[in-house]
């Protein structure tokens, strides 16, 4: 039995890093493309996992997963954006541009205010 339990909690944990590769991945072509869109730099090649939740969606429990990362207008500033990842689908986007935020997607005032 006890085997059975360390296999079922391997793949479990094998799962949820694959997942987690997956959803950085995607995360980071949609910034990427964003950030190219509105005509600023992003910065690092890289962001970063902040929170990760269990949500219920469609009467599902699934993972939501909260990423920060940085961009420059002109090569000498740095500034914030965020990005809202749930079950392979961007949620939400932005960038907190010093001239005002620019927003894609949209996502309940709840959710943010509960992870924000």
């Amino acid at each position: 039995m006890d085997v059975i339990l360390f296999i079922v909690l391997l793949l479990a944990l094998v799962w949820f890093w694959f997942d987690g590769t997956r959803s950085r991945e995607l995360t980071i072509r949609y910034c990427q493309s964003f950030c190219a869109q509105n005509h600023v730099q992003w910065l690092d090649q890289s962001i970063h996992q902040k929170k990760i939740f269990l949500t219920r969606k469609n009467g599902r429990i699934q993972l939501r997963r909260f990423y920060a990362f940085e961009f420059s207008i002109d090569s000498t500033d740095r500034y914030n954006g965020v990005a809202i990842e749930c079950q392979n689908k961007i949620e939400y986007l932005s960038l907190l541009h010093p001239d005002g935020e620019i927003i894609h997607g949209q996502i309940q005032s709840n959710v943010l205010g509960r992870y924000g």
